[in-house]
């Protein structure tokens, strides 16, 4: 067993939010948009979930060959225009929040709200360990 299972295991998560997000609000937010791209030198488009990945081994092996669990932070990046509404932001934050919370991810402190010229963003962070063989996540 290699590690690549972790990357299945982030695009699935990651497959899995975006698409239950956009279901629920792409008839209020045709134009939401997800991605794993934080770069500065993308158009800006409103609302945008940017998702980030992170993770710490958890009960490799005592050779370290094999990794049988990650103990996984999602960091959310909810960026609304204020000309879309001062709630839009916290709207898609929310429903984001939901989907991460049925995956058994639990909040790791209060989401931070801040604005920045017209641009109202959300940072939240989400935990939890998942094995190699978790159910929820395969």
């Amino acid at each position: 067993m290699s590690s690549t299972w972790i990357e299945d295991r982030i695009d699935s998560i990651y497959s899995r939010v975006k698409h239950e997000t956009i279901d629920k609000l792409s008839s209020k937010y045709p134009n939401i948009n997800f991605t794993q791209d934080d770069s500065e030198n993308v158009d800006a488009k409103f609302p945008t979930v940017y998702m980030f990945f992170d993770s710490t081994e958890r009960g490799s092996t005592l050779d370290g060959g094999v990794i049988n669990a990650v103990y996984m932070t999602i960091r959310t990046k909810v960026s609304a225009s204020k000309s879309q509404g001062n709630d839009v932001a916290r709207e898609v934050n929310a429903v984001v929040r939901d989907e991460l919370c049925a995956l058994h991810f639990i909040t790791s402190g209060s989401p931070i709200p801040t604005t920045s010229g017209d641009v109202k963003v959300i940072n939240a962070n989400y935990q939890r360990i998942i094995g190699f063989n978790d159910p929820l996540i395969n």
